[in-house]
């Protein structure tokens, strides 16, 4: 009886599983079908009007159907919306909007969860106070305000139950889906989509993110960074709330209670008194790039729901919330970020590429001409637009000199990218077939993170320009790029006369690289060294068949795939008949 009993969990564990499995995969073929039938329908021609409306549309209808799997898959659509080199604009959009709000859960329930999770027979042993009342609810938990027994006000963090269970089936799937997806997915001008990898690193962030002593670990470093430990300059306008260790468990988290006004929720901040919006939206940019470029610690979601605002500091004092997506940036790539903008303000393709390299965006040993010659492409814009608005002053009237992307409309930024890929497009093609660009997962977070602090500090500043707060604060970071600002003004000096040990160097070795140039020479005089010439315009036309015939390949294997989910449920009618 007993072996009976522990068995009839397993099974339903494994009908849930099964159940789950089909939903899944039900709504997976449903829109592999409607892709393939949307890029034939669309052409090869993928920026057309009638594509990006197809697309739109089909996003739409793909974000609708991520909140109808669940939580897991709304995380999952979260996390996708960052991945801006594997997606097109219009799913971008669309998977943004998806929101982690969903109806609380049973307080009686989450009042058991804590209680066995402290391993008290009642609340009341911990908390003088419990709200039954959720302050928020999400996908993945719900929040109560408490206080400890011992008079300090706290939000007590409590995880939804048997998430692991449903993760392991979803996770299982996804990571399947994504290598089907690899097989039949094209790359996007240069850029390897890489599913499988999209899905791994996206299994860990979900994984880490039920984990609340991961989160209550991430929240002490950030809170340490800003209060001034861990060899950092204290920022006093940053709050970020402390953890109670000991009332913490892997379900459970216990912080301090430090209420806020949302820091979009422009009237309820100027009803507060002493908080100047111009001065909260440089203070939200600085505090971003404090943790980016010195920290090396940073929040991979900034969005309202997770900063607020209160007077506790004169001109408004900015509070983190929710630590459960944090990345760290190594001090490899940190010093390749380095080099990136001191290479961008010096205008030099090269040191750029190589920045590239070290922080793992481009990958190495490849032929690096196209992709220098697209660098300086993007790093003369860069020049001309900084030295327009230099001229014109920080804050100058936009009288027809040079505009960053986002200051310009739809119509704009479409003209502007025409134009470059009229000047780079046969660079952008020749690098395609290497794939030589890789995006990691962390730098999409920073992206992603970096668009949601333009949008709130546009909505609090009129004026407010993203690119001009950063400027000074990237040329502190490029001037101290050797150490200090002396070290780096004596490395300039010395290569205005051509005295760095680089220089120096080149010209010791100078004459062995004449001699292998002779031996190279001589050997293509005599045939034995054959040169490899590529014809963009060949490849292109193979580019556009190959593409065609990945189009039916997906619509074949979307066919095989919608046969093989049918005949199990065919057998067991025919089965029913019988």
């Amino acid at each position: 009886a007993h072996a009976r009993s522990a068995a009839a969990p397993s099974r339903w564990r494994r009908a849930r599983a099964v159940a789950r499995t089909c939903a899944i995969w039900r709504t997976s073929l449903s829109f592999a079908f409607r892709v393939a039938r949307m890029r034939s329908r669309a052409g090869v021609d993928r920026t057309g009007a009638r594509a990006v409306e197809l697309r739109a549309s089909l996003a739409a209808d793909f974000r609708d159907a991520l909140i109808r799997l669940g939580p897991t898959f709304i995380k999952f659509g979260q996390l996708l919306s960052t991945r801006v080199d594997a997606l097109p604009p219009e799913v971008i959009r669309e998977l943004a909007t998806l929101q982690n709000d969903v109806p609380s859960f049973d307080p009686n329930r989450a009042i058991r969860i804590v209680e066995r999770e402290l391993g008290v027979s009642k609340l009341s042993d911990v908390f003088s106070s419990f709200d039954r009342e959720p302050l928020a609810a999400a996908s993945l938990a719900q929040v109560h305000r408490a206080t400890l027994k011992t008079g300090e006000e706290c939000v007590v963090k409590v995880q939804r139950e048997n998430l692991r269970e449903r993760f392991d089936v979803d996770c299982a799937n996804i990571k399947f889906l994504a290598r089907v997806a690899d097989r039949l997915d094209p790359e996007n001008e240069g850029v390897a989509s890489n599913w499988k990898g999209i899905a791994d690193t996206s299994e860990k962030v979900l994984y880490r993110e039920i984990d609340f002593l991961q989160e209550r670990d991430a929240a002490t470093a950030f809170r340490e960074s800003f209060e001034g430990g861990r060899g950092f300059k204290a920022v006093p306008y940053v709050k970020v709330p402390k953890t109670f260790d000991a009332y913490c468990t892997s379900k459970i988290l216990v912080m301090e209670y430090v209420p806020g006004v949302k820091i979009n929720d422009v009237p309820a901040l100027e009803a507060l008194g002493d908080v100047d919006l111009e001065t909260l939206s440089q203070r939200l940019t600085f505090s971003y790039l404090e943790q980016l470029c010195r920290h090396g610690f940073f929040h991979c979601d900034p969005h309202p729901g997770n900063v607020a605002v209160d007077s506790a500091y004169p001109g408004g004092r900015l509070i983190y919330y929710d630590f459960g997506m944090m990345e760290t940036i190594e001090v490899d790539v940190k010093k390749g970020f380095v080099d990136l903008i001191y290479a961008l303000y010096k205008n030099m393709p090269t040191l750029a590429c190589d920045a590239f390299e070290a922080m793992g965006v481009l990958r190495p040993g490849l032929d690096r001409y196209s992709v220098e010659r697209i660098a300086a492409n993007y790093m003369n814009s860069f020049a001309a637009t900084v030295d327009s608005k230099n001229t014109r002053g920080a804050t100058g009237v936009a009288d027809g000199s040079a505009q960053w992307e986002t200051e310009m409309d739809e119509e704009e930024r479409k003209r502007a990218m025409k134009a470059r890929r009229a000047q780079i497009g046969k660079d952008l093609f020749a690098t395609q077939a290497e794939r030589p660009f890789v995006f990691p997962p962390k730098f999409t977070f920073v992206f992603r993170a970096l668009s949601t602090i333009d949008g709130i500090g546009k909505s609090l500043d009129k004026g407010y320009d993203l690119s001009r707060l950063s400027q000074p604060y990237l040329r502190e970071l490029a001037d101290l790029r050797d150490g200090s600002r002396y070290a780096s003004a004596l490395g300039e000096a010395l290569e205005r006369v051509g005295l760095r040990p680089v220089d120096v160097r080149q010209v010791v070795t100078a004459p062995r690289t004449l001699a292998a140039t002779s031996k190279a020479v001589t050997r293509l005089e005599t045939g034995d060294l054959k040169l490899r010439v590529r014809s963009v315009e060949l490849e292109a036309q193979l580019q556009r068949v190959e593409t065609r015939q990945r189009l039916y390949g997906a619509a074949a294997a979307a066919v095989l795939l919608a046969n093989s989910a049918l005949l199990p449920t065919a057998a067991a009618a025919a089965g029913a008949r019988a």
